[in-house]
């Protein structure tokens, strides 16, 4: 994996808490890559969902219905809002871009399946013992 190099601005309170971590550019690295991962399987805007067929490609949690490969890029975006691509092509500008980067997680979405039964009581057992540890 080839590195690129970032300079990044920190505070001095923020260089504190950076100086206390023992790789910092891993640190980094992992919380862009939580932060991007954060996706609910559900339409996260379901009004624009309704009148668009997509949801908003701009929302903080990505909907992972609409944009399973990951959240589509800035420009894309721009794109996109201002009529210059379809969603079809914002998709598939998407899937090009992260292509095998982010994993798609393959959820099923519980539908109300009937729960077991309950577990009939063992109110005589406990009886019993209770019954035969008075006389202890």
């Amino acid at each position: 994996m080839s590195r690129i190099i970032r300079t990044v601005s920190l505070s001095p309170q923020a260089d504190e808490i950076a100086a206390k971590k023992s790789n910092f550019s891993a640190w980094v690295r992992n919380k862009l890559l939580e932060e991007n991962s954060k996706v609910e399987y559900r339409h996260i805007t379901p009004e624009i969902f309704l009148q668009k067929g997509i949801c908003n490609p701009s929302s903080k949690i990505r909907c992972g219905l609409c944009y399973p490969y990951g959240k589509p890029m800035n420009e894309d975006v721009r794109l996109y809002n201002t009529g210059h691509i379809n969603k079809e092509t914002l998709q598939d500008r998407t899937k090009n871009h992260y292509g095998g980067v982010i994993e798609i997680i393959e959820t099923k979405i519980q539908e109300n399946e009937p729960l077991a039964p309950p577990m009939r009581e063992r109110k005589y057992l406990r009886r019993a013992l209770k019954y035969i540890w008075s006389f202890i």
